[in-house]
C-alpha cells in the first residue's frame, strides 16, 4: 500500500529515460517524485557528449532530476558535477552499479565493487570536493553479495545518506531473480535506509515489498515503467480503463514524437530513438510481437507514423490495466 512518505524514483536507462521521455511521462501519466538521468561517460580528454551533458539541465526538466556520472576518476567526476551545478542540477550520482562487462572490466560501474580500497579513496575525495549533493547507486556486488559488506562501512563513515541498492549482482546484468534477502541483510548494517531497486514490475510487487520492508521509503523503478508508463501512478492508487489508458499513451507518444523531430539531427536518428522506446512500449499491447515486428519494418518516418496509427488501434493488454 502506497503511503504519503514513500518516494518513487524513475531509474536511469541509457538511451531511453532521457528528458524527452521523462517530461512526456510527467505531462501524462505522472507518478514519479524524481528521476536519475542516464549516465554520462567521462574521458581523459575532457570531451563530453553534449546531449548526455545537458540531459539533466534544470531548465528543460519537468521533474527533479539527479545527474549520473560513470567514472573511476575523481577529477573527471568533479568536472562534470561543476558543469551540472551551473545547469541548475541539485544532486549528482556516482554509478557503481552498471553491470555490463565492457564497463565493469575497466573498473567502472559494478567493477568498482571488487576494489573497496579504490572505492574508499574515490568516495572520500568526491565527498570533499563535490560542489553539490552527492549520491551513489550500487549493486550487492560484482561477483558475490559479500562484496557490499566491505562497501557499507565506507558509506556509513562518509555519511552518504542518499544511495540506492539494486538487489542483484553485476554479473547477473538484468537476468535472474533479485536477491531480496541480500538486500535485507544490508539494512541493519547501514546508518541510513537505502532506496530499493530491482524488479518492481507491478502494483502487487510494490505492495509485497513495501509490506515486507516497511522501513524502506524510497523505491526506484526502471524497465517496468517503460513497458507500462502508468505503473508509477498506479502504485500511487490511480486506476485506468482501456479508454483512459489509450488516451494518455497517445498523448505521451505525440509529445515524444514532436520533441524528437524538433531537435538537432532529428531526421537522422528519429527512427532509432523511437525504436528503442518501442522495445518497451510494445508490452502495452496484447500482440506485442506483431506490434514490434511492424515497428522494425518501418524504414522511413512516414512509414513509421503509418504503423503507429495501426498500433494505437490495437487491443491493450490487461496486464497494464487496473
Amino acid at each position: 500500500m502506497f503511503k504519503a512518505d514513500h518516494h518513487l524514483v524513475l531509474a536511469p536507462i541509457r538511451g531511453v529515460t532521457n528528458y524527452i521521455f521523462r517530461n512526456a511521462l510527467e505531462d501524462t501519466f505522472g507518478g514519479a517524485d524524481s528521476s536519475i538521468s542516464p549516465y554520462i561517460v567521462t574521458k581523459e580528454s575532457g570531451e563530453l557528449n553534449k546531449r548526455q551533458l545537458h540531459d539533466p539541465d534544470f531548465s528543460i526538466n519537468k521533474m527533479p532530476t539527479t545527474s549520473q556520472i560513470l567514472t573511476k576518476e575523481v577529477d573527471q567526476f568533479i568536472h562534470v558535477a561543476k558543469i551540472h551545478r551551473d545547469l541548475g542540477v541539485k544532486k549528482v550520482n556516482l554509478n557503481m552499479g552498471c553491470p555490463y562487462p565492457m564497463v565493469a572490466n575497466r573498473t567502472k560501474g559494478s567493477g568498482l565493487l571488487l576494489h573497496p580500497e579504490r572505492v574508499e579513496k574515490l568516495l572520500t575525495e568526491i565527498k570533499e570536493k563535490c560542489p553539490i549533493e552527492f549520491t551513489v547507486k550500487i549493486r550487492l556486488g560484482r561477483e558475490c553479495k559479500s562484496e557490499i559488506k566491505k562497501i557499507i562501512p565506507i558509506i556509513n563513515d562518509l555519511e552518504i545518506n542518499d544511495f540506492t541498492i539494486h538487489a542483484r549482482l553485476g554479473k547477473q546484468i538484468y537476468k535472474g531473480n533479485v536477491d531480496i534477502e541480500g538486500f535485507e541483510e544490508c539494512l541493519p548494517l547501514l546508518n541510513t535506509v537505502p532506496c530499493y531497486n530491482g524488479d518492481i514490475k507491478s502494483v502487487e510487487d510494490f505492495n509485497r515489498l513495501s509490506t515486507r520492508m516497511p522501513q524502506v521509503k524510497r523505491w526506484m523503478i526502471g524497465r517496468a515503467a517503460l513497458s507500462n508508463p502508468a505503473l508509477l501512478s498506479q502504485i500511487r492508487g490511480d486506476s485506468y480503463n482501456e479508454q483512459k489508458y489509450r488516451a494518455k499513451f497517445i498523448q505521451m507518444h505525440k509529445i515524444m514524437s514532436y520533441e524528437y523531430l524538433n531537435r538537432e539531427n532529428a531526421k537522422s536518428d528519429y527512427l532509432q530513438r523511437m525504436r528503442e522506446h518501442w522495445l518497451y512500449f510494445k508490452d502495452i499491447f496484447e500482440e506485442e510481437h506483431k506490434v514490434y515486428k511492424k515497428i522494425k519494418k518501418a524504414k522511413t518516418i512516414d512509414q513509421f507514423h503509418e504503423v503507429i496509427e495501426w498500433v494505437l488501434d490495437q487491443e491493450i493488454s490487461e496486464s497494464v490495466l487496473n
